[in-house]
């Protein structure tokens, strides 16, 4: 289901350093304004401790707040409490409350007209009465004022242009690398004639000049270095100079450069480290605002450098997402919580960008006739990337898959009673079933993130298991240790089935017997900066598919319900889990 939306306007005070939020939309009802002050240099003076905080973070997790959280939340505290305050916050909740009703998310959408507010983190927006980051929990956009654009309908194939940047004297990208990551992730939709990749290799500014002249292309994704030019106070890339060496292309002669393209492609992703940084005095001199502004749709970036990890775990949350047909605005929320859940502690989850023109949904591609479809081979395991390679092999023989991870038996603190050992042993084998090709027309209308894009997609969209028909149900029993970050169940469902989860046994947060918990973990605690999910106790068991971004809470035993293909993995709901120990026994069953 769509989500509803919050249209917020940050613009201008009538004296220096105030400004006025005002609701142009909401599904609570009302446009209210409210005026409030802002040290905006005192801010953008702050990005670089905040920028340098957010990569550290991707190296360090502690059970009490990091330093480097405790600068983002408080940039995010100062933000939220600006810009939603009085009847503007209030038309928020309102908001929140009644989609929460209809079973909607909210899209939080911001349109910036105070030159300045660009150069913001708006990622980092904090409500500390719910102490929550609202873009980990509502799709947030940066909105760039557009008439109506109507949704592109597009016979196959749709086209997709990838541009590689690596120039001398800047760190050497592998180049050979990006490229199988991509072609293998669009390798299935490459071969029912539904995507056209093409390659622009050493990107020069003639060679993407002619190729934009060739024909239509829907799809651009850059694959190189960027930076933002305090001098001249705009957002540039490193293309590759006659020479050899970068030329670094601004962001409005790239803005006018795509323009020659007929028509306008209506995706740009830029994996580029600051990408989508903003200045001070333009509002639209950022490499990614001055294209949305420019025309296109919808342009993804980074406002930070990013780690490869992060980065990697951003495109498997997005283009899974899309799979399940999902807009680019909930798609870049599901990268989120994928950077989140692949390292705990990290921040980098702020990082990403979406500058959004209009309708969230880019594409409508026509379907492919039965008649020209050709199934890609079956995976093998030949050219994948270190983290498909074990998934899909799982997959292919997943009877025999044994729980791993188990804590030692003299993992209990001393002076506590020993734990309740957890049922362990091995899933019931697995009988084979159809093969299933997952062939989503969502999915291919962003046929390009960055970093990963392999890994991303490559368990979803091909086939995962052999032929035969199934029956009705599968279990597991296992072992969830309180010190192991997530526990692969070694049972796989598709869209339509159901998991029955069972929980017992207790474990300790730290060396003391005061600190015992159960599977439902630790309630009574009023912070939540060491959840993994806020809504769950600390240190309860939680669960998440290995193809999908949601995680969901566990508990003593819940029913999830499958949104899609993947394999069942549990865990705790803890960011800390060097103090942790003992484990939870756990009995699951799956009905098909």
């Amino acid at each position: 289901m769509d989500p509803a939306v919050l249209e917020l306007e940050i613009g201008p005070g009538p004296e220096p350093g105030s400004y006025v939020a005002r609701v142009l939309r909401s599904v609570g009802g009302g446009e209210p304004s409210e005026p409030f002050r802002l040290d905006l240099d005192e801010l953008v003076d702050r990005r670089p401790l905040l920028e340098a905080s957010v990569l550290a973070s991707a190296v360090s997790a502690r059970r009490v707040m990091s330093d480097a959280e405790a600068v983002l939340q408080d940039v995010g505290r100062r933000l939220f409490e600006s810009a939603f305050t009085g009847s503007v916050g209030t038309a928020y909740r309102t908001s929140i409350a009644v989609a929460s009703e209809r079973g909607m998310s909210v899209q939080v959408s911001l349109r910036l007209t105070a030159p300045g507010l660009a150069a913001l983190p708006w990622e980092a927006l904090y409500d500390a009465d719910t102490e929550r980051y609202l873009c980990r929990k509502e799709p947030l956009v940066r909105n760039v004022p557009a008439a109506h654009t109507p949704i592109l309908q597009i016979a196959p194939p749709l086209r997709v242009l990838g541009m590689i940047s690596s120039p001398r004297g800047l760190p050497m990208l592998d180049v050979e690398l990006e490229r199988s990551r991509l072609e293998e992730a669009l390798g299935p939709h490459i071969a029912d004639g539904r995507v056209e990749l093409s390659w622009l290799n050493d990107l020069t500014w003639d060679g993407l000049h002619a190729k934009l002249l060739e024909g239509a292309w829907h799809v651009l994704h850059f694959i190189g270095h960027g930076a933002y030019d305090t001098a001249s106070d705009e957002g540039v890339l490193a293309f590759v100079g006659r020479d050899g060496r970068a030329d670094y292309v601004t962001a409005s002669a790239l803005a006018d450069l795509l323009d020659e393209a007929e028509p306008t492609p209506r995706l740009v992703v830029l994996n580029s480290c600051q990408s989508g940084a903003g200045g001070p005095t333009d509002l639209f001199s950022g490499t990614a605002a001055a294209l949305a502004h420019s025309g296109i749709h919808a342009v993804a970036a980074m406002q930070f450098s990013i780690s490869d990890d992060a980065a990697l775990a951003f495109s498997r949350g997005f283009y899974t997402a899309l799979a399940n047909n999902r807009g680019i605005d909930e798609a870049v929320r599901s990268g989120r919580i994928g950077i989140l859940g692949a390292g705990r502690g990290t921040l980098e989850w702020v990082t990403p960008v979406l500058y959004l023109r209009g309708d969230a949904h880019l594409f409508d591609l026509a379907p492919v006739s039965a008649d020209h479809v050709r199934p890609p081979p079956p995976p093998a395991g030949v050219g994948m990337t270190d983290a498909a390679a074990p998934a899909l092999a799982r997959t292919a023989a997943r009877a025999g898959a044994s729980p791993a991870g188990a804590a030692p038996a003299d993992a209990a603190p001393a002076d506590a009673a020993p734990a309740e050992p957890g049922r362990s042993g091995t899933p019931s084998p697995r009988p084979p079933r159809r093969r299933r090709w997952a062939i989503l027309g969502a999915v291919v209308a962003l046929a390009v993130v960055g970093i990963g894009v392999a890994a991303a997609l490559g368990l979803y969209l091909l086939g995962r298991d052999g032929g035969g028909s199934g029956d009705q149900g599968s279990t597991a029993e296992l072992a969830v240790p309180l010190d192991v970050d997530w526990v692969d169940v070694g049972l796989y469902c598709t869209l339509g089935d159901e998991f029955v989860i069972e929980v017992s046994g207790r474990g300790w947060l730290d060396k003391t017997a005061a600190s015992q918990i159960g599977p439902e973990g630790l309630t009574s605690d009023e912070s939540t900066a060491t959840r993994v999910i806020p809504d769950a106790g600390t240190g309860s068991v939680i669960g998440k598919l290995d193809t999908t971004p949601e995680i969901f809470a566990v508990g003593t035993g819940t029913t999830y319900p499958c949104p899609a293909q993947g394999g069942l993995l549990l865990g705790i709901n803890d960011t800390d889990l060097a103090d942790n120990s003992g484990e939870f026994g756990a009995f699951v069953t799956l009905n098909q």
